[in-house]
């Protein structure tokens, strides 16, 4: 059974009732100020149209619901803009991406074409959530914003929920040429670049660095998939594992063994807490906060996706190995434990490293080390290759997709406080 096909086998009654209220309540919140800029209410309406395609839900339910919760949230707006003006927007606008010269530049819009503005402005997400608020600063009639905001959100939910209809039935025609899970990396990675670009056209807050790490992130989750679409279907990669697996055999030796027995155990779950824990305390006292947090929050989040996967996918462990572990194969937590722990060791201290000879042997010597604990797991045979492999592309998704995400998290955070000190 396939990831997609296990998720869509969840309990039908909780889907059903938890996703008819998390469409609502996201379609309601992005068609509010502020909030609207923060909620994918758009992709979530989709994603519903795609499990009405599954049969999880009704289609019918879907648009009914979407178009409710934007037609309510456009209420929501338009009243709060009657009531506050454009005195909000020109004393705390600033702060929410919205500044004053935008408010009137879109009140300009609104006085000249309303129509347009309330209904096809639906499909933008900063005219999505702040087109009712202006038109409630603009003193418009109620009937007539009534008539629009009817048009509009009816119109946005409908074509949300057949795109996500229609996505599913091409869906299940294109994964049967190109395999489900790459359809998924393909969409997914699309999902993560727009969300990137959207973000820095608006803020500007990613930097050269950034785009390396949404480079390693696409590049990571593409490959991980591909990982899952092989195993899963048997593909070439099965035959690979099988292979090295044999000629592993005729490496071993008892000195060897032994050293990859410690090298192996370095990330197991005792000693990878210790080594955490010793990391996260050198980074407290030099107050590296940030570097900290993302320790910790790639270190569980990883744990957690490896572990998931491992239920999912179900794959055995080779039979032949040299020491007997319980538990599934795909994906080798300890390469995605290792490569995060390493990486993360690399990310906060090669710059602090001047001498040049040295700022190589240290990068050099952390590949190094998480790429030998990978080979330490295919030698001992508790680990097929593409196993690790996969575990590799699992860790540096994670740490990569952290690295953005707390990029986006200090931009807001530093808003929010200029908000809250003023």
């Amino acid at each position: 059974m396939s990831l997609l096909e296990t998720l869509v086998s969840l309990p039908l009654p909780t889907l059903n009732h938890w996703g008819y209220w998390i469409i609502l309540l996201a379609a309601l919140l992005e068609a509010t100020p502020l909030f609207g800029l923060f909620i994918p209410g758009q992709v979530i309406v989709i994603i519903g149209g795609f499990f009405a395609k599954k049969g999880i839900l009704d289609l019918g339910d879907v648009i009914v619901i979407a178009a409710a919760g934007a037609i309510l949230g456009d209420f929501t707006g338009y009243f709060l803009g009657r009531k506050y003006g454009p005195a909000f927007i020109s004393k705390w606008g600033k702060y929410f991406f919205f500044e004053k010269e935008q408010f009137e530049k879109t009140k300009r819009v609104m006085n000249r074409h309303t129509g347009k503005t309330l209904i096809m402005g639906r499909f933008h997400s900063l005219t999505r959530s702040f087109a009712p608020f202006v038109a409630g600063a603009s003193n418009l009639g109620s009937l007539t914003f009534l008539l629009y905001n009817l048009i509009g959100g009816i119109s946005w939910a409908v074509s949300l929920a057949l795109l996500g209809f229609i996505f599913g039935q091409s869906y299940e025609v294109v994964s049967r040429y190109l395999g489900k899970f790459t359809v998924i990396a393909v969409v997914l990675s699309i999902i993560i670049i727009l969300t990137y670009r959207f973000i820095n056209n608006r803020k500007h807050i990613f930097f050269k660095d950034h785009l390396y790490a949404l480079i390693l992130n696409v590049a990571s989750l593409y490959f991980f998939l591909k990982m899952v679409e092989d195993v899963v279907a048997q593909e070439k990669i099965i035959t690979a594992d099988a292979w090295i697996n044999t000629k592993v055999i005729g490496l071993w030796h008892p000195g060897l063994t032994k050293v990859m027995i410690f090298i192996s155990s370095i990330v197991s779950p005792t000693h990878l807490l210790v080594l955490s824990l010793m990391l996260l305390m050198v980074l407290l006292i030099q107050k590296r906060w940030y570097h900290s947090l993302l320790l910790m929050v790639s270190l569980i989040s990883g744990w957690i996706l490896a572990v998931f996967m491992k239920q999912v996918i179900h794959r055995a462990r080779p039979e032949n190995a040299y020491v007997h572990i319980f538990g599934y194969s795909f994906p080798s937590g300890h390469a995605t434990m290792a490569i995060i722990f390493f990486s993360i060791v690399l990310y906060s201290y090669q710059d602090y490293i001047k001498n040049k000879i040295m700022k190589k042997m240290f990068i050099f010597t952390t590949i190094f080390l998480f790429l030998l604990i990978g080979f330490s797991r295919i030698y001992l045979d508790v680990h097929w290759f593409s196993d690790v492999l996969a575990g590799f592309a699992l860790g540096l998704f994670v740490l990569t997709f952290w690295i953005l995400v707390f990029k986006v998290i200090i931009a807001f955070a530093k808003n929010t406080f200029q908000f809250l000190g003023k």
